[in-house]
């Protein structure tokens, strides 16, 4: 009767138009304040139609209405900030709750002094000297990932990684590269290495717990996602966790991440949604009856989520 959400990382569509809409809001990773202007780029994971380009607004948000169902990679770019890249899926029908991005502003460059001015024709990428061949290749890599053409970037960053293979940041782009071609295990083995270069970040964390999980390594990927402090894993990578259970049809164990996102926020009718969701795929109807009653009060009226609702609790006897 619903499609779900595919898993953040899923595979899109050919074609980037459609009836989905994504959301959010763009902050300053240490202030929390809205980044007004930031531009917020949406490129299908597969396909040659590209996808559109929006700007925050005065209070950080963004909207884009009439994209297709799929897989999406979304790059952030404002003024004084990092460049900050994310992914999210969308299924028919469906919406995630609203993104929050966070940016974070770029390091004031310290002034030169004269052996660092006479130093500046050695290039150095992550503090360690490399090649201008080296350097090209990872302009390149980057480039070509940028326009999503996944195999001429594995090409380029596969010439730099022997010299740079510690380089966090390489790991992370060649892993999504690697994921565009459909090689998983590959992404993996690195998205692995830069989680233990760094347990505590969060987001690569839920990133190599969610790619784990699609791969089918359910326990592993758990294992990940329950590793995190109290409070570390916010309620979008909490919803999303538990899709991707929902998709590999362990219904009971993805409740327990639509308990932890209802117990973070219990104003949000999206963790009550999926629970009544998961509950409906595990043959629990009866117990999933106060759940859907919740989305009915929480949700806007006119929403898919609420018609969702009521058209299941007309079936729970």
């Amino acid at each position: 009767m619903i499609a779900l959400l595919v898993a953040t990382v899923a595979f899109a569509a050919e074609d980037w138009r459609g009836d989905n809409r994504l959301a959010g809001s763009v902050v300053d990773k240490n202030t929390g304040s809205p980044v007004k202007g930031a531009k917020v780029m949406l490129r299908t994971q597969k396909g040659a139609h590209g996808g559109p380009d929006v700007f925050t607004d005065n209070g950080g948000k963004w909207a884009v209405l009439g994209i297709a169902a799929g897989g999406w990679n979304i790059d952030v770019e404002a003024p004084g900030y990092v460049t900050r890249q994310v992914s999210a899926g969308l299924s028919e029908g469906q919406r995630l709750p609203p993104m929050k991005i966070e940016v974070e502003p770029q390091a004031a460059p310290a002034p030169a002094t004269a052996t660092e001015a006479a130093a500046q024709e050695e290039v150095k990428i992550g503090g360690t000297a490399v090649t201008k061949e080296i350097a090209d290749a990872v302009e390149a890599g980057n480039k070509f990932l940028q326009d999503q053409k996944y195999k001429e970037a594995v090409e380029q960053y596969e010439k730099a990684y022997p010299t740079l293979s510690n380089n966090v940041a390489l790991k992370l782009a060649l892993a999504r590269a690697y994921y565009g071609m459909g090689q998983i295990k590959k992404a993996i083995v690195l998205l692995d290495e830069a989680y233990k270069t760094d347990p505590a970040n969060t987001q690569n964390a839920v990133l190599l717990a969610n790619m784990l999980l699609e791969d089918g390594q359910l326990d592993a990927g758990k294992k990940i996602i329950d590793a995190l402090p109290a409070g570390a894993i916010d309620y979008n990578s909490l919803i999303n966790t538990g899709i991707v259970l929902m998709n590999k049809k362990q219904p009971n164990a993805a409740v327990e991440y639509f308990n932890r996102a209802a117990t973070l926020d219990a104003n949000r009718y999206e963790g009550y949604y999926y629970r009544g969701l998961a509950l409906i795929q595990a043959g629990k109807a009866k117990q999933a009856k106060p759940d859907l009653e919740k989305v009915i009060a929480l949700a806007p009226a006119d929403s898919q989520e609420v018609k969702d609702a009521k058209e299941y609790l007309k079936s729970i006897k």
